[in-house]
């Protein structure tokens, strides 16, 4: 067989892997074409309760995007989000590679007990670990404000979320606490992939254990570190679980992040309109975050090809 013939054949050849993963991509597209196509189109629109008893629309334009533009509010709250976001993203992927690189340092029945306990916290419902945080925190019962009672401290009854810097901290700490599992499990799987023979090396030739971290270790677990930082912020952008459930479902302002905000002007001024405009903003902006770390993944593996 000619070079000629095995050109015109390989273009075949390559069709069938899209042809097996064509049913999938078909279901995918029928599941969340309809729902993004209706939020998209909902947010040119005014709909409200009118429009709702009605069944017509107001179609407005860009109106819903121009008002949320120029609401100060939107910018706050966006603001607040993207801090939000990157703390708890640092502290996770932090708090997680901390772990790992200590499991990897355990004996085996260590390892094997904090493996097991990260599993369980893991496996916990949501909802049911958030509950016992509000428990550990609650005006009435805080199994934290008791210790520190006992301590010598006189904290009484305090209601940790009238600061929202404590409020915060203790979001941002049922977020960490459900997300440093994953992270942890997973960095630590990588770390079992590098070769000892690298790590044996680098300390023959005097390199100390953060000189092997970044000159070893860390070029290989890059893509897990990328991987990983790029769920993490689709995750953390879209909190809203942790928030609703820890202020009984009733957020004051200064506690928004987008998806709340997103809720509250869609279902509690029953502004869906502009609440589909936020999702579709909420969207955009992880879809940016999303392919700059997607373009970091492809560099790294033209760089190791």
């Amino acid at each position: 067989m000619t070079s000629a013939t095995k050109l015109r054949i390989e273009p075949k050849s390559n069709f069938w892997p899209y042809l097996l993963i064509a049913p999938a991509l078909t279901v995918i597209l029928l599941i969340l074409g309809f729902p993004v196509f209706r939020l998209i189109t909902l947010s040119f629109q005014q709909f409200g309760l009118a429009e709702i008893v009605s069944g017509i629309p107001t179609w407005i334009g860009f109106e819903n995007y121009l008002a949320l533009l120029k609401d100060p509010e939107f910018w706050i709250v966006l603001r607040r989000t993207f801090i939000f976001t990157f703390a708890m993203v640092a502290a996770s992927i932090v708090i997680g590679a901390w772990l790992a690189h200590l499991m990897a340092r355990m004996n085996s029945i260590l390892r094997w007990l904090l493996n097991t306990t990260l599993i369980l916290v893991w496996a916990i419902p949501a909802l049911v670990g958030i509950s016992i945080w509000k428990w550990m925190f609650s005006f009435e019962f805080s199994i934290i404000t008791s210790t520190i009672n006992r301590l010598g401290f006189d904290f009484a009854q305090r209601n940790w979320f009238t600061n929202t810097f404590s409020g915060f901290s203790i979001i941002g700490g049922v977020v960490v606490w459900g997300a440093v599992p994953f992270i942890t499990i997973s960095i630590y799987a990588a770390l079992t992939q590098v070769p000892k023979e690298l790590l044996e090396a680098a300390a023959i030739d005097g390199a100390n254990s953060r000189q092997i971290f970044r000159s070893v270790i860390l070029p290989i677990l890059l893509p897990i570190y990328v991987i990983l930082i790029s769920l993490s912020i689709i995750w953390d952008f879209q909190v809203f679980t942790q928030i609703w459930v820890l202020l009984d479902n009733r957020p004051a302002s200064e506690y928004y992040t987008m998806a709340i905000y997103a809720f509250e002007k869609s279902f509690g001024l029953s502004e869906y309109g502009m609440g589909a405009a936020i999702a579709l903003l909420m969207i955009i902006s992880l879809l940016g975050v999303t392919w700059f770390y997607i373009k970091k993944m492809v560099q790294i593996g033209d760089s190791n090809a």
